[in-house]
């Protein structure tokens, strides 16, 4: 699974990837809950005002939605997996918890999973209009995406988005805090967003400056 995630990183234009490895860095340099939540909104934001143009060039190579699904499946249950090792520790006699993640850790992997979930949902979206013959812009494009991921749609974007996706990590990491159950609600909860884009109409209505 890590050599599937490292390929997927490669294929992603350097400059994401360097904006997502540094959003990384910020937040497990946080020192408290609060401050965590903060920088994970913040870095959320710059991620989404970024990403379209450079989709529409570079997408990902998940032309259908099964093989999408598998893919954010895998890469949100590992994020969990990291969450629920101090949960399992504490079940495991013997085990030292003070050697199992900190918020800050989690909270990281969490972020590089939605960032790979967004830009696999987008790849898709861009195969899936380009086949069926629609125009794609980023504005749209990114409109899509966090339409998809969020659940709420006609929110100002990408501002708008933040803080739902924020509390979509939130949740993720809640349900990861009972042993064994965040891997399996984190990789349907990813699965959701492809199955969102999968649906969606292929001929959107573009803003009049970008049509």
């Amino acid at each position: 699974m890590q050599a599937r995630a490292r390929e997927l990183w490669d294929a992603i234009p350097p400059s994401l990837v360097a904006d997502t490895r540094g959003a990384v860095v910020r937040l497990r340099q946080a020192r408290s809950p609060r401050q965590v939540v903060g920088v994970f909104d913040a870095e959320l934001t710059n991620l989404f005002e970024g990403f379209a143009p450079a989709l529409v060039d570079h997408p990902l190579p998940f032309v259908k939605p099964r093989s999408a699904q598998t893919a954010v499946a895998l890469i949100a249950g590992c994020a969990a997996a990291v969450d629920e090792i101090e949960a399992i520790a504490l079940l495991l006699p013997g085990v030292d918890v003070v050697a199992a993640p900190s918020f800050p850790v989690v909270a990281a992997g969490y972020f590089s999973a939605l960032a790979l979930e967004a830009y696999i949902a987008g790849s898709l979206r861009v195969h899936l209009l380009q086949a069926g013959g629609s125009t794609i812009a980023p504005s749209p494009l990114t409109h899509d995406v966090l339409t998809a991921m969020t659940g709420r749609d006609g929110a100002a974007f990408p501002r708008g988005a933040a803080n739902p996706l924020t509390r979509r990590m939130l949740r993720r990491w809640a349900r990861g805090v009972v042993p064994f159950v965040g891997v399996g609600y984190a990789s349907w909860d990813a699965q959701r967003t492809i199955r969102t884009i999968a649906r969606m109409p292929l001929f959107p209505a573009l803003p009049s400056s970008e049509s």
